[in-house]
């Protein structure tokens, strides 16, 4: 009977061990060999901002904006509003909230300042948090973009901003890394939208 406790309690251990670092793992692994955005530029890093952690270790705080591309220009965007709501149907993503020039994600989405407002010629840049998905919880600003990365090309992404309903097309998907700042970049001859979530191995 002991061994038998005994068993189980390992078997339950390595359950517990693979159900977090197994995600973590295939994050890494899918992330080697999918199509990276390359800046043949090579743009400088500057420092991002730092929270103290355990032991004096330090890590980016990636609920900050400015944490995710330390480089890029952070002049905020005029709006009429300071909210718009964004939906992805096929994710059961309903009505999230995106605050425009907003600076926290542990409160909502944001839009990242500088980017051209929904409607607007540019590119609407929106930032989400996401985390392990066996600690997704619809509606929690912290994991609200989990489902992200099962999105598909030609899915729909709806945005109701001022009054106004404005319905996006997904055309691509890519990982990109924090000195990629281009795709923050604003081209003035189309509408676009580029949705980024905190990627889940620093989740």
């Amino acid at each position: 009977m002991r061994r038998f406790f005994s068993l189980s309690f390992v078997i339950v251990g390595l359950f517990l061990l693979l159900s977090v670092f197994l995600p973590i793992g295939l994050s890494q692994l899918s992330f080697s060999f999918r199509p990276k955005l390359l800046d043949p530029t090579a743009v400088a890093l500057v420092p991002a901002p730092y929270v103290a952690n355990i032991l004096g270790v330090t890590t980016p705080d990636y609920t900050q904006p400015t944490s995710w591309f330390p480089a890029a220009n952070t002049t905020p965007t005029a709006s009429r509003v300071r909210f718009y709501t964004l939906s992805i149907p096929k994710l059961n993503l309903r009505d999230v909230p995106v605050e425009i020039n907003g600076t926290d994600l542990k409160k909502n989405a944001i839009q990242f300042p500088g980017t051209a407002i929904p409607g607007d010629y540019g590119n609407t840049v929106i930032f989400g948090h996401s985390t392990l998905p066996q600690l997704y919880k619809p509606n929690d600003p912290l994991s609200v973009f989990v489902p992200l990365p099962k999105i598909k090309v030609g899915d729909a992404i709806v945005i109701q901003y001022d009054g106004v309903t404005y319905k996006y097309v997904v055309r691509s998907t890519a990982e990109v890394e924090p000195s990629q700042i281009e795709i923050l970049a604003q081209r003035y001859d189309k509408h676009e939208l580029t949705l980024l979530r905190r990627p889940r191995r620093t989740g």
